[in-house]
Formats: C-alpha cells, sequence, structure tokens
C-alpha cells in the first residue's frame, strides 16, 4: 500500500528535526527504515488483497511523449485497484462522469493510493516498429525508452501487455520536428484551483472533490487552446502524484485544456529523498530533458507562485536563453506581499536579461502580453477575455 500521505507527514518531521540541529548523518537510515516499512506494510496488504481475490495485477498506462526516432513510454503495474470509472483519456473526448457522493469520490480517489506495486515485471510494449520488452522498477513504474523508425508527428497507441494476459494501451505524443513552440505548464494553482501551499485545501480538492466539480482558473483552458496550435505540443508538468495521473487527464479532457503528456512525480519513500524527489529536482531535471530531446524547440513556460515555480523558471531562462520564449507566473490569491515583491523583482532581472518573464493577476494578462511577443492570434485576448 502507498503511504504517500504518511510519509509526507513524516518527511515534515523529518525536517523539522533537521533544522533543529540532528545530524543529517541519519538521513539514509531514516530513508532505509521508511521504505522497509513499507515494503512490509505492501506484503501484509497483498495477503488481504488475496483473501478478498483483488490480487491480479492491472496496468494503469501514462501519456508517453516522444520524437520522430525515440519514444518513451511509461506506466504502473499495481495489485489491488478496481477499474476507475472512467478509463485514462487518449484523445480529447470523454462522456461527463455521473455524479457521486463525496463519500464515493473518497474511495475512488484512495483506490488510486491504495495499491500494491509489483516491482520487476516484464512489460512487453507493442511499439511502431517491434514489440520490445521492459521490466517495472521497485515502486511497480514503467519508463521505457524505445528507438523507433520515423514516426508521422502526431498521436500514437502503444499497446502493453504482461506474461498474465493483462493488457493496456497507452497513447504517444510524437512532437513535430518542425515544431518551434512549445508549452510547459504546472498544474496545482495554475490551471486547476487546488490550494497546494494550503495543506488541508489541497487534500479537500484532490480526495474528496468530483473532477467535474473541479475548478480551473478563468480562461486558462481558451489561453492554453490559443497557444498550442496544430503542431505545437504540451506538457503538464507537476510534483503531483502519478497515482493521480487518470484524475488530472480527466479534467484536462473535460475543461477542454489540449491533450499532453503529465510529467508527475512519485510519492514514498525512495533512495533519492523519504518523500519525494524536490520540486527544483523534478522540474529543472524534466525541462532540461524536453530541450536536449527538442533542440529546435522553444519553450513558454507558466507556473505560480505559490511554491518555487519563478525561481526554477529563472534558473531556465539564466540557462537557455535562446530557448526559453517567454515566462509567465500567475500570483496566488494567498500570495504575500512580501512574495509579491520577491516575484516581481525576479521577473524584471530575468526580463533585463533577455527573457520575457511576466507575474500576472489572470489569464488575459499573459494573452495581451503573448499576443504582444507573437505567440498567438491578436484576436485571441478578446476571446479569452469572454470565456473567463
Amino acid at each position: 500500500m502507498r503511504t504517500e500521505h504518511i510519509l509526507r507527514g513524516l518527511a515534515v518531521v523529518s525536517a523539522v528535526r533537521y533544522s533543529c540541529g540532528v545530524d543529517l548523518r541519519w538521513r539514509p537510515v531514516l530513508i532505509r527504515v521508511a521504505m522497509t516499512v513499507e515494503d512490509a506494510v505492501q506484503m501484509v496488504v497483498l495477503l488481504v488483497l488475496r483473501v478478498r481475490g483483488r490480487h491480479l495485477p492491472m496496468i494503469v498506462p501514462f501519456v508517453g511523449h516522444g520524437t520522430t526516432r525515440r519514444i518513451r513510454v511509461g506506466g504502473r503495474v499495481v495489485r489491488g485497484r478496481p477499474a476507475v470509472e472512467v478509463p485514462a483519456v487518449g484523445v480529447p473526448v470523454a462522456e461527463p462522469p455521473t455524479r457521486r457522493s463525496r463519500q464515493a469520490v473518497l474511495r475512488s480517489t484512495l483506490a488510486r493510493f491504495l495499491t500494491v506495486e509489483v516491482p520487476r515485471v516484464a512489460v512487453t510494449i507493442d511499439a511502431p516498429g517491434g514489440a520490445e520488452s521492459d521490466t517495472t522498477d521497485h515502486d511497480g513504474y514503467l519508463d521505457a525508452v524505445l528507438d523507433v523508425p520515423d514516426l508521422v508527428p502526431g498521436w500514437h497507441d502503444v499497446g502493453l501487455a504482461l506474461a498474465d494476459g493483462t493488457t493496456a494501451r497507452a497513447q504517444v505524443l510524437v512532437v513535430d520536428p518542425e515544431a518551434r513552440i512549445g508549452l510547459v505548464s504546472d498544474v496545482d494553482d495554475t490551471i486547476i484551483e487546488t490550494g497546494l501551499s494550503r495543506g488541508w485545501a489541497f487534500l479537500r480538492a484532490a480526495l474528496m472533490t468530483e473532477v467535474g466539480d473541479r475548478t480551473p482558473l478563468p480562461g486558462a483552458a481558451a489561453l492554453y487552446r490559443a497557444l498550442v496550435t496544430p503542431g505545437r505540443p504540451v506538457f503538464y508538468l507537476s510534483t503531483s502524484p502519478w497515482n493521480l495521473h487518470e484524475m488530472l487527464l480527466e479534467f484536462i479532457v473535460l475543461r477542454r485544456f489540449p491533450l499532453g503528456p503529465m510529467l508527475l512525480t512519485d510519492w514514498g519513500p525512495s533512495r533519492s529523498g523519504l518523500f519525494r524527489i524536490g520540486a527544483q529536482e523534478h522540474k529543472l531535471g524534466v525541462v532540461r530533458r524536453l530541450l536536449a530531446e527538442h533542440p529546435l524547440l522553444g519553450l513558454v513556460l507558466v507556473g505560480d507562485s505559490g511554491q518555487a515555480d519563478p525561481e526554477i523558471y529563472a534558473t531556465l531562462a539564466r540557462e537557455h536563453p535562446d530557448r526559453i520564449v517567454a515566462i509567465y507566473i500567475r500570483r496566488t490569491p494567498t500570495a504575500t506581499l512580501r512574495r509579491v515583491a520577491e516575484v516581481d523583482a525576479l521577473a524584471a532581472d530575468v526580463t533585463a536579461a533577455g527573457v520575457p518573464m511576466l507575474a500576472v493577476d489572470d489569464s488575459v494578462e499573459i494573452a495581451v502580453h503573448a499576443a504582444g511577443l507573437g505567440l498567438l492570434d491578436p484576436a485571441a485576448p478578446a476571446q479569452i477575455r469572454a470565456d473567463r
């Protein structure tokens, strides 16, 4: 059973202990203990699942991405999770889900977390160019990078299968090599209101709110549709856990955001940390990899002021001033005056160095600025204003 929320609390406690002077040499010991405890809990849960007849594996596919010559296919193999009511969506069409009680929503959401991962199991990947095999890691994740023959840019369907006959289909976005602009967007408090910086508000939104009732930021979907014109890719980059991949994908489809890969994180102890990879390490690593994989693609970066997006994006602008086209930071409603001043000063510094960076209060401000840079149609700001 994934104990992400318990471990998050443990991570906070350990961080406080470190700040109070506890020797950092204990950190590796704490990580090993947490991993051992998690493995022991999963063994007990697996026994319970066998008794209840819910021990069969299933593949949870993730939206993949790549180039015309190389693709990245991802997913997770788990036990104990019932099939979700709305499956992973591979095309921008979905039926509205039926209404459910808060308890039903909570049970469905928790089912995404309360699973037993299947480590080191072979997965056959039926990709263009032929079938290949890869193996899941310690936490049941599949992250396969495959060389493929020249593929047509756009969406491709890839089959995933286990030896016992379990199958799934994954969607893979092949980025057009002629594309010159791509969008990288944070998720929490950037396209969807979650209150990530406000603990209980985030948990309530993530665990107890129906996807159809989740609140998109006004005008965000129309803005992204205007920015992501045919041939332009979008990547959704977040420190949310992979457990929420299907839910976030469903939100994007229902709210008519352009479809794109979800680049999330694993919550739980690992050799790299007690709770999860940090936002700086995760987001910097992903964007740097995207820049390397698509050497002609310039990126528009969108985030919020609630966490470290301004600092992360500023670092990328300094590293790749010729590749970062523009940076937009949404001011969160709970931002302090000090934080607002910090972000405004950082934006001014980055802009003076040659990369436009703007802190904004709404989608229209982004649209007006982006239109001035030639990133979207001059008529788009009026359409986005009407969509709010």
